[in-house]
């Protein structure tokens, strides 16, 4: 009879909580799971029930590493989005697009090309 992966499954739920936003509680539980991985490793168990207790755990730090990096991904788009001034051109005397009055005012030359004056 073999209790310890029975109880092993259903503590181990607790490290997977979508109510963690913070990057460093994040940390936090993947700390947390690498030492519980190095428990595993050392404990006393037959090599069935630490190979399921380490694909579990190694499953959450996955789990965990790529919320991590969904965050500071996400965090580092909205600040450079935030500090960015809007684009603005550098010379005033740069090109733009002709009015509607400048273009009904548009007349051709001798060879057919549109001359509207500015």
């Amino acid at each position: 009879m073999n209790i310890s992966s029975a109880t092993s499954a259903a503590a181990s739920t607790s490290y997977t909580s979508s109510s963690a936003t913070d990057t460093s509680s994040l940390e936090k539980q993947k700390a947390k799971l690498e030492a519980d991985l190095e428990k595993v490793a050392s404990s006393k168990d037959d090599e069935k029930t630490k190979e399921t207790k380490t694909k579990q755990i190694e499953q959450q730090i996955k789990q965990i590493e790529a919320q991590i990096a969904q965050k500071s991904k996400s965090s580092s788009s909205s600040a450079a989005a935030q500090s960015a001034p809007p684009e603005k051109p550098a010379n005033s005397n740069s090109l733009t697009a002709a009015s509607a009055e400048q273009i009904a005012n548009a007349t051709t030359d001798s060879e057919g090309r549109f001359d509207i004056r500015v």
